[in-house]
């Protein structure tokens, strides 16, 4: 295959995988947009509200970690085309669900099926990638979730209400899923196992031992670990609690709150894009640990500026830019450029892993019991600090982008 035809395959590959992996926060977070009218139904605490979140959270961990390692096994399509179907059948069950209980067992499911999508898609387009297009290749990976979930989705949820019954939502959000995994099946290839020399350069010959732990030996890996567990803290628990706080704390209506929650997903997209592609030509360190600092500052100001509707919506969207390309680099450039490609879809689950248990299960828990006691602008105390101690612990990443080692290469300096 030519270089034009390798160019047009990669860039087809990322695109698909980047609308899909929409599809799946889009689907994971259509249950906060609707719990004004959840909480109400089913009379449920904030807290049962947040173990809603974490139950799906705390699956999708697991099932990351697992269906991440098996897919360096067993392939990438094999892993990618059943996860879909199940997690877009599961949010039709959503809709079905007559009571905590059971939209728990549900969501809980949704989280394994989920769980399957990210490593498999991410080693898939480390496998495709040009090196030097690798930051700006993962970073509109992760672009469209955002922009479908949050931009778009927060809008979609919530007028959706408006002329169809939440159960109905639930419905509408799980079609992409299976429109997406037709086209997948069609046009993504088994990608060729690939490892990266110093540099970023291309090797065919698989040296690491392939096992479920053996990415944890690396640095890189294991701050990424609690970097994205901070993130996923400030991220769900946010997305948990934003929308109820902007509509019965302060006043607004939903449609109005929605508004405010989608530029985070608006600005977030461009965040995705551009501070990955920055990430390529300056270095992964010196685009994460400023993007972390202003994202917990903003959020502070999103929870000091009270009602003032154009505060809020500024505050959010400068945080959304710095949330949105924060996950492509620690999670996807970082862990893979650090570890050899045999692992990469272990290597990337296993940040996403602790994520999921700390910062999307554990928090939002803890965050909703703090919000039954002392009110939801405690709760969202937690998404303006944990940017920030994220911020103090990436200033011991060691650096990776192919072309900042190549020039020291180049310069014979050390590699970090």
């Amino acid at each position: 295959m030519g270089n034009k035809e390798n160019s047009s395959y990669e860039m087809g590959v990322v695109v698909l995988l980047a609308l899909l992996w929409g599809i799946v926060i889009l689907n994971r977070l259509a249950i906060v947009y609707l719990f004004p009218f959840i909480i109400d139904e089913f009379r449920i605490s904030y807290a049962q509200a947040g173990a809603l979140t974490s139950i799906l959270a705390l699956t999708f961990a697991f099932s990351t970690w697992f269906f991440g390692g098996l897919s360096d096994r067993v392939g990438r399509k094999i892993v990618l085309i059943p996860a879909t179907i199940f997690f877009s059948i599961m949010s039709w069950c959503s809709g079905l669900s007559n009571g905590f209980v059971q939209m728990a067992f549900v969501r809980g499911l949704m989280g394994i099926g989920q769980g399957g999508i990210l490593p498999a898609s991410v080693a898939t387009i480390a496998a495709e990638s040009n090196p030097n297009r690798r930051g700006f290749n993962f970073g509109l990976h992760q672009a469209l979730a955002p922009l479908i979930a949050v931009g778009l989705g927060a809008i979609l949820v919530t007028q959706l209400t408006r002329i169809m019954s939440w159960r109905m939502v639930f419905f509408m959000v799980g079609v992409p899923g299976l429109i997406i995994t037709m086209i997948l099946y069609f046009y993504i290839r088994e990608p060729r196992p690939l490892l990266f020399e110093q540099g970023g350069k291309r090797s065919e010959t698989a040296t690491e031992k392939l096992g479920f732990f053996a990415p944890l030996k690396c640095k890189n890996v294991v701050l990424s670990c609690i970097v994205n567990s901070l993130m996923m803290c400030c991220m769900f628990v946010f997305a948990a609690f934003g929308i109820v706080y902007l509509s019965e704390e302060l006043y607004l209506s939903v449609s109005r709150a929605g508004i405010i929650m989608s530029l985070l997903g608006v600005t977030g997209f461009a965040g995705c894009i551009l501070l990955p592609l920055l990430s390529d030509y300056i270095g992964r360190k010196k685009v994460i640990i400023p993007s972390l600092f202003v994202t917990g500052l903003c959020f502070l100001g999103f929870i000091s500026c009270g009602s003032n509707y154009f505060l809020l919506a500024l505050f959010i969207a400068i945080a959304g830019f710095g949330v949105g390309g924060i996950g492509p680099i620690t999670i996807a450039a970082l862990t893979t450029e650090s570890i050899e490609p045999s692992l990469a879809a272990t290597a990337s689950g296993i940040p996403v892993s602790f994520g999921e248990i700390f910062g999307g299960a554990l928090m939002p828990l803890v965050a909703g019991y703090f919000a039954d006691i002392y009110g939801l602008k405690v709760a969202l105390y937690f998404s303006a600090l944990a940017p920030l101690i994220g911020g103090v612990v990436a200033l011991c990443y060691e650096e990776t982008a192919p072309r900042i080692l190549n020039r020291k290469l180049a310069l014979g300096i050390n590699k970090y």
